[in-house]
């Protein structure tokens, strides 16, 4: 059988930039959609796609790990990697960086969808829910105190909190985006290391949102989950003050609101 060929295939070099994979992930992603490469194609080798990207092997692997994981490739036992068949949502997933704007899109839709979610949590919860969010509220400190990535307890408990909401579509849209939303969580413990108030500000967030929800206290919840995002909002949209590039919004333009007491 004639060997198939490598198609062929440019990619820009990414540099030394942070989140090395996820920037990796997000160019092979973007490659795809713009029809470089066609379901079928194979990939390129691991070396190629090293030396087109401008990183190690380690690091196009982690990124394969990201597609492969996202159902974008797959690899054939002695053949190599290749392309699925795709749909546009599962693309455009992918392509989403862990840059310090698309941080700030991930926080505007989290605003526009979990500040819900406590609400309904606060009011539908069970007891299987509340030990669930407990559950992932110990291992996130736990992480905290040990000096580990806490990226994957804080979506955790995020989820569990969706999950409280017993309305299936808030939990389905966060699993749906859980991938580049961890990619993001991580990216901000990133710039936040070192800065052990940050992690002292989000601990005493997560208690209060927590507290409001076993209390069944909808506003308050809401006002809780909607300080915690807020806050970082203003805190990362202020890294993007001196490049011109902040972006217009609520958050920003009024101070925040004080804590709804339960």
């Amino acid at each position: 059988m004639k060997a198939q060929q490598e198609p062929a295939m440019q990619l820009s070099s990414i540099g030394s930039r942070p989140n090395l994979a996820s920037d990796a992930a997000t160019a092979l992603a973007g490659s795809i959609r713009s029809g470089a490469l066609q379901p079928g194609a194979r990939l390129p080798s691991e070396t190629e796609l090293a030396r087109q990207l401008g990183v190690s092997r380690p690091v196009v692997r982690e990124a394969i790990a990201y597609l492969k994981a996202d159902g974008i490739v797959e690899s054939r036992r002695g053949l190599g990697l290749f392309v699925n068949q795709q749909d546009s949502l599962r693309l455009r997933r992918a392509e989403i960086a862990a840059s310090e704007q698309s941080i700030l899109q991930f926080l505007e839709f989290r605003l526009g969808l979990e500040v819900e979610a406590a609400q309904l949590a606060s009011l539908r919860h069970t007891p299987e829910d509340l030990a669930r969010m407990e559950a992932a509220e110990a291992a996130l400190n736990a992480a905290d105190d040990a000096g580990e990535d806490s990226s994957a307890h804080d979506l955790a408990l995020h989820l569990a909190i969706a999950t409280a909401a017993h309305n299936p579509l808030f939990l389905t849209v966060l699993q749906f985006v859980s991938s580049p939303l961890l990619n993001s969580i991580r990216s901000m413990r990133d710039k936040d290391r070192g800065e052990n108030s940050n992690i002292a500000i989000r601990r005493a967030d997560h208690a209060a949102i927590l507290d409001r929800i076993r209390a069944g206290n909808p506003a308050a919840a809401g006002e809780a989950m909607r300080k915690h995002i807020g806050e970082s909002y203003r805190r990362y949209a202020a890294k993007l003050a001196a490049s011109g590039a902040m972006p217009a919004h609520p958050a920003l333009q009024s101070t925040p609101k004080q804590d709804v007491q339960a």
